[in-house]
C-alpha cells in the first residue's frame, strides 16, 4: 500500500482526491502502477486496467475505495468486475455519499476477496472526509519529534535531528500531503529549514511555506530576505512582499488569512509556542509525535500542555515502529 500512497501523491487532483493503485503478481512483483490525474483523466484503477492484462491470481491495491458511480470516468468497480481480479485491497471506505461503501458490497458480493486498510486516504486526502461532510474548515495537522524522555531540542548536538532516517523521509511524505507547513520564528532561527519535499519521487511538490514570525520587528529584513520563498506572518507592515501583517497573531486570524488563501490543510511542525497556540483553540484533526529511542542529558523539554492534550483531548488512533524510532499518531 505504500506504493500506492506514493503513487497517489504524484499528481495535484483538486477538487478530486488524489488516488493511487498498485498491483502485485502471486510473487509479489509490481506488474502495474497508476495514480488519477484530475478532473476528466482516467481513475487509478482504470489506469492499471488499461496498461495491463490482469490475472486471478494478482492483487490489487488502492488507496480509496473504488467509485460506484459514472461520471468522466466510469465506475471502477464495475469496470473491475469485468477483469480476472480476485483479491482487492482498499485503504478507506468512500464517504462520498455516491460510493460511501457500495463498491465494496458490490465487489463482496461479486466474489472478490476485498480487504479494507483504514486510515490510507486520510493520510493522503486529509482535508477529502470535511468536503464530502459540508464542512469547510481548514484540516490542521500537528507534528513534533522526541527523544524517549520528551526532549524536543539537544542543547549539546550540532544536529537538528533527533530521529532517524526514516522518521525523515515519513515527515517528508506527510509533507505532500498538505497545502501548507508552518513553523515559528524560533525554529526558523534554530534549525534553518528548507521545508521542501526530498522525498523521491515527490520531490517536485512545492507546498506554501510560512513562518508565524511575531511581533518582533528585530532582523525581520534579514531572515525575510535569506527565506524569500517563505511567507512570514507578523502582526505589522513591512515593504517586503512576503512579509504579510494578518495584525494580532491570533489563531482567528491567523485561520483567516489560510482560508484566503484556498488553504484546505496545514501541517504545523512547530515547537512548544506555537504548538501551544492551536492546542489553545482545540483545533487539531490529527498530530504526529515522532519518539526517537535516544535519550537526551541536556535539552529543552516538550511542554506538558501539549503532553496533556494528546492524553486527554485526542485519541492514539495508530503506532508505527520505524525501526529504533516510533510513530504515533492521534485523532
Amino acid at each position: 500500500m505504500y506504493l500506492a500512497v506514493v503513487e497517489a501523491l504524484k499528481a495535484e487532483t483538486f477538487p478530486n482526491p488524489k488516488v493511487g493503485a498498485v498491483l502485485l503478481n502471486k510473487n509479489n512483483k509490481v506488474k502495474a502502477i497508476g495514480h488519477h490525474k484530475g478532473k476528466g483523466t482516467n481513475h487509478a484503477e482504470i489506469e492499471i486496467i488499461n496498461n495491463t492484462s490482469i490475472e486471478s491470481t494478482d492483487t490489487l491495491y488502492v488507496t480509496l475505495e473504488p467509485c460506484f458511480h459514472t461520471d468522466s470516468s466510469p465506475s471502477c468497480a464495475d469496470e473491475l468486475l469485468k477483469t480476472e481480479i480476485q483479491n482487492v485491497v482498499i485503504g478507506d471506505i468512500d464517504s462520498d455519499k455516491r460510493t460511501s461503501g457500495k463498491s465494496i458490497e458490490k465487489l463482496k458480493n461479486n466474489g472478490l476477496n476485498v480487504t479494507l486498510i483504514e486510515g490510507v486516504n486520510n493520510f493522503v486526502n486529509p482535508n477529502y472526509n470535511k468536503k464530502n461532510y459540508g464542512d469547510n474548515s481548514i484540516t490542521y495537522i500537528g507534528k513534533i519529534a522526541t527523544s524517549n524522555d520528551n526532549k524536543i531540542f539537544d542543547y549539546s548536538n550540532s544536529s537538528k535531528y533527533i530521529t532517524n532516517s526514516e522518521s525523515l523521509d515519513f515527515t517528508h511524505l506527510l509533507r505532500s500531503t498538505v497545502d501548507a507547513i508552518l513553523i515559528g520564528k524560533n525554529t526558523l532561527i534554530t534549525d534553518n529549514p528548507q521545508l521542501n519535499i526530498r522525498l523521491n519521487p515527490l520531490s517536485h511538490i512545492d507546498i506554501y511555506k510560512y513562518v508565524l514570525w511575531g511581533n518582533d520587528r528585530n532582523d525581520i529584513e534579514k531572515y525575510a530576505k535569506k527565506h524569500s520563498e517563505k511567507l512570514f506572518l507578523t502582526s505589522f507592515d513591512n515593504k517586503l512582499s512576503n512579509v504579510v501583517n494578518i495584525n494580532n497573531l491570533t489563531f482567528e486570524n491567523l485561520d483567516s488569512h489560510m482560508k484566503n488563501q484556498n488553504i484546505n490543510s496545514l501541517l504545523v511542525e512547530g515547537g512548544n509556542y506555537v504548538h501551544k497556540l492551536f492546542i489553545s483553540s482545540q483545533i487539531y484533526d490529527y498530530f504526529y509525535k515522532f519518539v526517537s529511542e535516544n535519550t537526551i542529558i541536556e535539552g529543552l523539554s516538550i511542554d506538558n500542555h501539549i503532553l496533556e492534550y494528546l492524553m486527554n483531548d485526542l485519541i492514539q488512533i495508530k503506532e508505527i515502529q520505524l525501526k529504533d524510532n516510533s510513530l504515533h499518531i492521534y485523532n
